[in-house]
Formats: structure tokens, C-alpha cells, sequence
């Protein structure tokens, strides 16, 4: 009988222990990593981006978690550096045993660990990047969910301004850079195939760590333009309008995704006035149900911060991989969570955009897709203002 129950109860904790086998997950607890720029040239985006993710984090957990477990989220400082991603990554995989990577900032590092994750089947759920090789063509594992340059922002800004606005002289100043690139051969492929290709006058590529661009400005005001579309971000953007009107380059600014922040307008030192930038976060109107709801779950977190637009990106990625992870269900694996994530289909979060997923499938090129839609905001009296609709690329 004492030999039955000693069998039984070995047993009893194999079975308890297979229950949470899966990598992160414990009874009480879900292990996520990240990774982010709090230090470096652009830690003022990464130390948001994180505070976004903490806040929504935490508002799920204060509010029992998912399934009674709660979310911890791990964050790796890699300066923006890629070298210095693909170690940290490593770190939280293999060391740490995170269930999967959330809201990875920029570019560089998360096409350097895009590979790794995707071969070491690791959910990696949304990246702080526009860099088309994240989403086409599709890995199972990596889930984008900002718009890409290519394929969405490009096109999108070349509708924008040869059809809703009008303008017949575009110039262009793009980082040298793989962004920069993809943006601008999205942007081309949009006016070719609509037979408006004349209407981009001048394209001029630039140093991503340039700071002065009195030869740009000075080609740009030799070709007559009448609008001038920047792809760069960071203090590009405000020392390039700050120059323009040194020089009276009185052409409109329209900035990437990147620049659709408070900090833009005050780096500019009044220049931006009248300039607009793309967005795909649409927060509502200040007294709005929606904004309110939103800034009360951040100031759980940071009392009386108002919270930037990087701020709502870290929100928005916690808010994808949260809602995949409640679909996974109460025994979530890192297949599960795939299979979940790929039901979302016109899904919304309080503040996240309308985010479709689909089955993985090698030649659909949209299955990891997330967001194909973006809207132009504008300076007006020194604060951002929504001043068009919806855009698709079509």
C-alpha cells in the first residue's frame, strides 16, 4: 500500500511538473523579456517605450493577471546597438527561459536577433521598427505590428501627398540606412504604378548620424519643391526644420511615423509650426472616455506623467501580446500562443489599432502583417492635431 501511494505520488508530481514545462511559465508567473535603448543616443525613446510596457503590465496584474498568473517583464539595456541585442537576447533565452520576447526597440536589433528567435521558436510579438524584412516575407515566430516602410508608410505618404493634398514638386530626404532605403523604394513603386513617378523631383539620402543639412536644403531649393517628405528620425527631423528656415525653405515638412511626438515640436524651436508627421495610434480627443481610461492606467504607474507616443507604443505591445496570451488559454504554450495571436482578425485594444493576423503560410506575405492603415497629424499652435482620415496604400 505505502509502495502504491509513493508511485502515486511521484506521479502526481510529474504531472504537476509537465503542467509547466513550458519555458517562463510558472503557476503564478509569465516571463517576458524585452529589450531596449535606456541608455545611448536614443534612450529618451527606449526609457518610454519601457514605461509604456511597465504600465500596462502592471494594470494586468493588479487586476489578477491572465488566468491568475502574473506578467514580469525582464528588460535588457542594449543602447541601441545591435551586437550588444543579439547578447542580451541570448541571455534571456537561454538563461533566463523568458516565454517570449515582447516590444524590442529599433531596427538594427530586431533584424539581428529576428533569425535566432524565429529558429529557436520564440514568440517574438511586436518590434519597435518599420523594417519590412520583419514581416515579409513571414517567419511563424515574429509578429510585427507597426506599419512597415515599404509595403505601408511609403506607399501611404506617396497617396498622401500626390492625391489627398495635391502636390506636383515632392522632394525627399531619407537616412542612408536601411529604413531610409525601404521607405523610399515604397514611396517610388506607389507613384510608378500609378504613373505619377515625375512628381518626385529630387531624392537625397543622408548620413543616419548627420546634423547639419545646409547642402540638402540648398538642392532641395534649387529644385522648386513644394513639399518635403523626411524618413529619419531623432534630432534629425527638429535640425532640419530649424535649417530649412534659416534658409526660407518654405516647402511643407511631412515626417515619418517616428516624429509624431511632443518632443519633435520642442527640439524644433518653433520650425515645426505647420509641419505634419504620419501616425497610427489614434488615442482619441483629450476628454475623451477613451484617453481618460488610457492615462489613468498609465498614472496607476507614473502619477500625473502624461505619457508620449512612445510611452503608447510600449502600451500597445503589451496590450497584443496580453490579448494573445489570454487566447492561448490557462495552460499557454509557445505554440499556443502563435496559434492565438493568429486568430486576432480585426482586433482592437483600448488604444491599439485594428490588428489582423492570419495562419502562417510562406507565400502570404500579409500573415504577420499587423497594421496597414495610418493617418497624418499636423503642428498647430505647437501641439499635434489629427487633420486626415484613415489612409490605406491602395
Amino acid at each position: 500500500m505505502k509502495k502504491l501511494l509513493v508511485l502515486l505520488l511521484v506521479a502526481a508530481l510529474l504531472v504537476s511538473g509537465l503542467a509547466f514545462a513550458e519555458p517562463g511559465i510558472t503557476k503564478d508567473k509569465v516571463l517576458i523579456g524585452t529589450f531596449q535603448a535606456l541608455s545611448g543616443p536614443v534612450a529618451y525613446i527606449g526609457l518610454s517605450m519601457r514605461k509604456g510596457m511597465d504600465a500596462y503590465f502592471n494594470w494586468v496584474n493588479a487586476n489578477g493577471g491572465v488566468y491568475g498568473r502574473k506578467i514580469e517583464l525582464l528588460v535588457a539595456d542594449d543602447q541601441f546597438n545591435p551586437a550588444k541585442t543579439v547578447v542580451e537576447v541570448k541571455r534571456m533565452v537561454e538563461q533566463d527561459k523568458v516565454f517570449s520576447i515582447v516590444g524590442g526597440l529599433g531596427t538594427p536589433g530586431c533584424l539581428a536577433v529576428m533569425k535566432y528567435l524565429n529558429d529557436s521558436k520564440v514568440p517574438f510579438v511586436y518590434q519597435g521598427s518599420g523594417a519590412l524584412g520583419l514581416a515579409v516575407p513571414p517567419n511563424k515566430y515574429i509578429f510585427s505590428v507597426q506599419p512597415n516602410y515599404y509595403s505601408v508608410e511609403g506607399p501611404i505618404v506617396a497617396k498622401y501627398l500626390a492625391r489627398n493634398l495635391g502636390y506636383k514638386r515632392i522632394g525627399m530626404v531619407y537616412r542612408a540606412a536601411d529604413d531610409g532605403k525601404e521607405e523610399l523604394a515604397g514611396f517610388q513603386s506607389w507613384l510608378v504604378s500609378n504613373r505619377l513617378e515625375k512628381l518626385l523631383v529630387k531624392a537625397i539620402p543622408v548620413n543616419p548620424n548627420a546634423t547639419s543639412f545646409d547642402n540638402e536644403i540648398l538642392e532641395l531649393l534649387g529644385a522648386g519643391v513644394d513639399v518635403v517628405f523626411l524618413s529619419m528620425y531623432g534630432q534629425q527631423p527638429p535640425n532640419f526644420m530649424i535649417q530649412a528656415k534659416q534658409y526660407g525653405l518654405d516647402a511643407k515638412i511631412v515626417m515619418s511615423y517616428p516624429n509624431s511626438d511632443i518632443q519633435v515640436i520642442q527640439l524644433s524651436q518653433g520650425a515645426a509650426e505647420g509641419a505634419q508627421a504620419m501616425a497610427w495610434v489614434w488615442l482619441g480627443d483629450a476628454d475623451s472616455e477613451q484617453f481618460q481610461r488610457y492615462l489613468a492606467i498609465y498614472q496607476e504607474t507614473f502619477p500625473q506623467e502624461i505619457p508620449n507616443a512612445y510611452a503608447a507604443a510600449g502600451f500597445i505591445a503589451g496590450e497584443v501580446f496580453t490579448e494573445g496570451l489570454r487566447r492561448a488559454g490557462q495552460n499557454p504554450t509557445r505554440e499556443g500562443l502563435v496559434q492565438a495571436l493568429e486568430t486576432m482578425s480585426g482586433w482592437q485594444g483600448l488604444i491599439s489599432p485594428i490588428i489582423s493576423y492570419k495562419p502562417y503560410s510562406v507565400g502570404d506575405n500579409t500573415c504577420r502583417v499587423g497594421l496597414q492603415a495610418m493617418y497624418a497629424m499636423e503642428v498647430v499652435n505647437g501641439l499635434w492635431e489629427k487633420v486626415s482620415d484613415w489612409i490605406d496604400s491602395k
